[in-house]
């Protein structure tokens, strides 16, 4: 072994060492030597080695020994598939000349399941100790490690163009780089060729640009119909609501003018007046229930526009029957967005119970709507400059949940929720009350267009 290859193992640059190896080949008789005594080998004054063996002495000059030179010959002998051997072709010239000095191949036939590859290296040295080392290029890029098997063997190999490479070393660890190679063709399945596959993928390419065609095909008809089960809806909201404006509106408005002659005609001290008295004030509540009946239905008003507007009116009649101050805060310019008539209708009724309970409860001279718009939706805050009172005790006092017959505060929460929105109220003692409505975006559809 060479010091400098034992210095570099020592310092972990190196993993191995190349030795000069002596056996039967080299000329020793056996390989077997004595034991027991000391010393087990002798270095004589003119350098050379000596060393016992149950045959005989054995002796090395180290300055004469000299590393084989010759690097074995490789050449690939058989090869065998699913135990069959193989005839090895020659390449056709138009490949060998491209194929850096392979000039054989071998082709497979479609479903073969075992490959076997048998190799030697020629060496008259120690051919025992010829070393392999092999590569199958297009299935795997390393090499194997040394051995010194001279075979071996691939499962099914799949269909492709493959090169198998082997190379030797001799005892001495003198490599032929050069070696022998193989080219392998394995060729596919009719499943597996290119024009069957084509023709599969254009296939598979129409089906699917054929499905989603039609899913997009009936996804759109689904929206036409949803469209035009729309405008039918509004075509029939609007002729419900005229219908009720046209024959309820006109019937409620004669009874209540029929009930006004007849007082007129009546003595005011009769208990006939009182009862013609109640028939008009009735009629003119259901008047008014009439006409917020026909606004939540028609569907001329499914706008924030309209809400707004008929908000602010009913405010400012309400508030002013009551005489309380009224104030309305609204954007400069309000954006064109369509309201489903159920927002228009919960948020109408939870904003009048807002205005009732601040007109019955509150004592306020003063009530202030203000509109804004803020992420994900607009926000209606009504606030008046009242009593207030300690919303903590909504819970605790049953009495503050029925500040109206048949609706208390709660149910402000219960309509907004029914339109995916929600109501906060804020309210101290001597301070006022502030009742705020969040309605978010998704409340604002794309309005569809108006029926013909």
């Amino acid at each position: 072994m060479s010091r400098g290859q034992l210095n570099d193992c020592a310092d972990g640059k190196t993993n191995a060492v190349q030795a000069l190896l002596f056996g039967k080949a080299e000329g020793l008789s056996t390989l077997a030597s004595s034991g027991g005594f000391t010393p087990s080998g002798f270095r004589a004054p003119d350098g050379r080695l000596w060393f016992p063996t149950a045959k005989g002495l054995a002796v090395v000059n180290p300055t004469a020994v000299r590393p084989n030179p010759v690097s074995p010959p490789v050449i690939i002998e058989e090869v065998l598939v699913d135990g069959q051997p193989v005839e090895i072709e020659s390449e056709p010239a138009a490949l060998a000349a491209t194929s850096q000095a392979i000039t054989r191949r071998i082709i497979l036939a479609p479903g073969r399941r075992q490959l076997q590859l048998k190799f030697t290296g020629l060496s008259f040295t120690s051919p025992e100790r010829v070393q392999f080392k092999y590569q199958l290029a297009g299935l795997r890029a390393e090499w194997s490690i040394p051995t010194a098997e001279r075979q071996v063997t691939y499962g099914q190999l799949p269909p492709g163009l493959f090169t198998f490479r082997v190379i030797a070393s001799n005892s001495d660890g003198r490599w032929n780089e050069i070696g022998d190679a193989l080219t392998i063709l394995v060729l596919p399945h009719f499943l597996q060729t290119w024009w069957f596959r084509a023709p599969m993928a254009v296939m598979a390419a129409l089906l699917v640009g054929g499905g989603v065609y039609l899913e997009s095909r009936r996804r759109m008809r689904r929206k036409l119909e949803r469209v035009a089960r729309a405008c039918e809806l509004e075509s029939e909201r609007a002729r419900i609501a005229q219908d009720i404006h046209d024959d309820l509106g006109a019937s409620l408005t004669r009874i209540g003018m029929l009930s006004e002659a007849a007082v007129g005609e009546t003595n005011n001290s009769t208990p006939v007046t009182n009862y013609l008295s109640q028939i008009r004030a009735t009629t003119g509540e259901l008047t008014r229930a009439m006409d917020e009946i026909v606004w939540s239905v028609n569907p001329r008003h499914d706008t924030l526009e309209s809400l707004t507007d008929y908000l602010a009116r009913f405010a400012q009649d309400f508030l002013g029957a009551a005489q309380i101050r009224f104030r309305l805060a609204l954007p400069v310019e309000l954006p064109e967005l369509a309201v489903r008539s159920e927002v228009r209708h919960n948020l109408f009724l939870a904003f009048k119970e807002t205005l009732h309970n601040a007109v019955k409860h509150s004592g306020a001279n003063e009530v202030r709507v203000t509109l804004q718009f803020v992420a994900g939706g607009f926000k209606l805050v009504v606030t008046d400059n009242g009593r207030g009172f300690d919303p903590k005790r909504l819970t605790s006092d049953p009495g503050l949940n029925r500040l109206t017959p048949g609706n208390g505060l709660r149910n402000l929460r219960t309509r907004l929720a029914q339109i995916n929105g929600r109501s906060e109220i804020h309210s101290t003692p001597g301070e006022g009350t502030r009742v705020e409505f969040f309605v978010p975006l998704t409340n604002f559809p794309v309005r569809p267009p108006a029926a013909t």
